[in-house]
């Protein structure tokens, strides 16, 4: 047994005929049957049998094709375990991407490229599905998928997370709503749209905020070019749905206005066989890809500066005391941790950032929410099953439930919230999605009471 029969008996699991292995091991179909023949009599065991057309894999056939893949990885990273020894600048590594993330990403890769591995890009703008299919010619394959989306076949995939990219609502900004910190569904059924063409994920998008509306959008043009419709855009009064930190932006006439009462996002994933990251070229290139996507969502803000909240400062009595609790409440509600020193921390999420820290100049040791002051912090929660799993899980991390005799509802029919309280007399507020102008009254009017 070799490896090329190995190599036969993997791709024999996924393509399933003779026919489209050799193929794609660009041989001739009489010699794959060959090696299979001689792998069969030299281990005397049924590896195959036939249905129509398709070959199908015995159990020990499966068992063989899976360890072929491990064996793959072994060998390469064996290999380039040994290039590591000499001379690897002529590595090459080879990355595809569709348009937007292309864009975004791949410049990025030839800065400082010089002594490192050689790269060969291709531009793919294909439907999901097809993404997977790339990897056979390329090394990394950076695709998007729509949370709703299927996953990727994982067994056959190494799959990596670079983003997760909310859409906006790209306008003019000379459009009466460019000012504003966030949109509702409904404000923009009267507008004329530029929509990707039918099935692409901008359109799919499209499709969920009209959904959210209750009302079919107007569209005017279908453009699959981010550069073609921010032009459009800018000249007229037309909207688009744009990829938060993909999309241009080059263009000052631009504004990207959030959505507040539905979140669209499509994943951007980098794909790869397993037995491809073992090359010490390829990880590496994969982790330059990853210090790139984070670069885009520290440099590319939902929205122009403007009116909203920018920070909250929390000083505490005694940080370290108080840290883990904190930390686990802002994790949840999608805060991530920006940065941290002996005094505090700080976490953020999209422009917004909240501050803890123990300033030497507190001029008390407690805090009391009933004091004039800031009674409470509100967190937008997710779901309504996402608070009721933090209101359960609170406890466990020092946070006891406020007004439980009256939740979910304390605020208002209309509102979904639940209220915290930890030790050091904190007092938040977790509230799901969505909050009109009628329920943020009712939970003011609750917070007054306490």
């Amino acid at each position: 047994m070799n490896l090329s029969q190995m190599r036969i008996m993997r791709e024999l699991a996924e393509r399933g005929t003779i026919a489209a292995v050799a193929r794609h091991l660009h041989v001739t179909a009489p010699a794959i049957s060959q090696q299979l023949a001689a792998l069969h009599r030299e281990l005397g065991v049924a590896l195959t049998y036939r249905v129509g057309r398709e070959i199908r894999l015995t159990e020990a056939g499966m068992a063989l094709a899976e360890m072929a893949g491990t064996v793959h990885t072994l060998v390469d990273r064996a290999a380039e375990t040994v290039r590591e020894y000499g001379d690897d600048t002529g590595a090459r590594v080879r990355v595809a991407a569709f348009q937007s993330a292309g864009q975004a990403l791949l410049p990025g890769l030839l800065v400082d490229a010089d002594g490192g591995p050689s790269l060969v890009f291709g531009e793919h703008d294909v439907a999901q599905p097809e993404f997977a299919e790339l990897v056979d010619q390329y090394d990394l394959v950076i695709a998007h998928r729509m949370d709703h989306d299927e996953p990727w076949p994982s067994e056959q995939l190494s799959v990596m997370t670079l983003l997760s990219e909310p859409f906006d609502v790209a306008m003019s900004v000379d459009h009466p709503l460019a000012g504003r910190s966030s949109v509702s569904a409904v404000e923009l059924a009267d507008e004329s749209w530029i929509a990707a063409h039918a099935g692409f994920a901008p359109d799919v998008a499209l499709g969920v905020v009209e959904a959210t509306a209750g009302v079919r959008f107007h569209r005017a043009h279908r453009v699959n070019d981010y550069h073609l419709a921010a032009s459009l855009i800018v000249g007229g009064e037309l909207l688009a749905l744009f990829p938060r930190y993909t999309a241009p932006r080059a263009d000052p006439r631009l504004a990207l206005v959030p959505l507040e009462d539905v979140r669209i996002a499509r994943n951007i994933d980098v794909l790869a066989r397993p037995h491809a990251l073992a090359r010490v070229a390829v990880a590496g290139t994969l982790e330059r890809l990853q210090d790139g996507a984070d670069a885009l969502q520290r440099e590319r803000p939902s929205a122009p500066a403007g009116p909203g909240l920018h920070h909250v400062e929390v000083w505490l009595a005694d940080v370290e005391a108080e840290r883990a609790g904190w930390g686990w409440l802002l994790s949840r509600v999608g805060f991530s941790q920006e940065s941290e020193w002996p005094g505090g921390e700080s976490w953020e999420a999209a422009d917004t950032y909240v501050t803890l820290t123990e300033s030497p100049n507190l001029s008390a040791e407690s805090h009391d929410r009933r004091r004039p002051g800031v009674n409470h912090l509100a967190f937008r929660g997710g779901t309504r099953e996402a608070v009721d799993a933090i209101m359960g899980a609170g406890p466990e991390y020092g946070w006891r439930p406020l007004y439980q005799d009256r939740y979910p509802h304390a605020g208002g029919e209309q509102h979904y919230a639940g209220w915290l309280e930890n030790e050091a007399g904190f007092k938040v507020e977790v509230v799901a999605d969505v909050v009109d102008s009628a329920t943020r009254t009712a939970s003011h009017v609750m917070s007054g009471k306490s």
